[in-house]
């Protein structure tokens, strides 16, 4: 490193780090350097980033251009961004369990939740009374997103064939049938059979109230 005629603090300024670290990378017995401070230093220098992070390969970047550094950390997952998604209906608990009040896909002028999802088929509904407090709250939404599979242990909102509705916790899947188990401990758990279920969708979370977004009118 002495050979990029820096001072040690300009050294420490350019890369990142401090006085300490950058006086034993100039004098010699740190032999190798990370990739992020690596990279800072060929940058400014023109020197290949993987020459000065372990003194392999060309001195020199082509044309000056800093060289990237090898590196074993994989990439992270990209993370799904956010998307308003648009509030079709209300939901509340009706005896027995069943809901009441819900509606898809009308009431799409409603107005959006913004909410971190994948699912361009996602859906929110308002909650209504406190029949599924302390896990809903009155006022607040709850996302669900269609088209990504409910694995058990999930929250679920699951359609039936003479059109009741229920919002349940997914206990498990057996062959040709499922349980649901009470949001609140209210009631026994249910087990139907798939041929009574028309469909089954994943909630993906409660968002708060105060995130409501009226729908734009022209």
């Amino acid at each position: 490193m002495a050979a990029a005629n820096l001072t040690v603090g300009e050294l420490a300024d350019v890369a990142g780090v401090t006085s300490s670290a950058a006086t034993q990378w100039k004098d010699g017995p740190t032999k190798s350097l990370k990739a992020a401070p690596a990279a800072r230093l060929s940058a400014k220098t023109g020197y290949s980033a993987l020459w000065i992070s372990n003194g392999e390969g060309p001195k020199m970047s082509p044309d000056g251009a800093p060289q990237p550094v090898a590196s074993n950390v994989a990439d992270a997952p990209a993370l799904a961004e956010s998307r308003l998604v648009p509030v079709v209906g209300h939901v509340k608990g009706g005896t027995d369990g069943y809901l009441e009040e819900m509606q898809f896909p009308p009431g799409y002028g409603e107005g959006f939740v913004e909410f971190w999802t994948k699912d361009s088929s996602a859906y929110a509904l308002r909650v209504k009374g406190d029949s599924m407090h302390p896990r809903y709250r009155a006022g607040e939404f709850i996302v669900v997103t269609p088209s990504i599979e409910a694995q058990p242990g999930r929250d679920v909102v699951v359609k039936l064939k003479d059109g009741r509705k229920l919002l349940k916790l997914l206990n498990w899947v057996r062959g040709d049938e499922i349980q649901l188990l009470s949001i609140n401990d209210g009631y026994a758990p249910t087990t139907l059979s798939v041929d009574e279920i028309e469909s089954i969708h994943r909630v993906a979370g409660g968002v708060p109230q105060d995130a409501f977004q009226e729908a734009r009118t022209h």
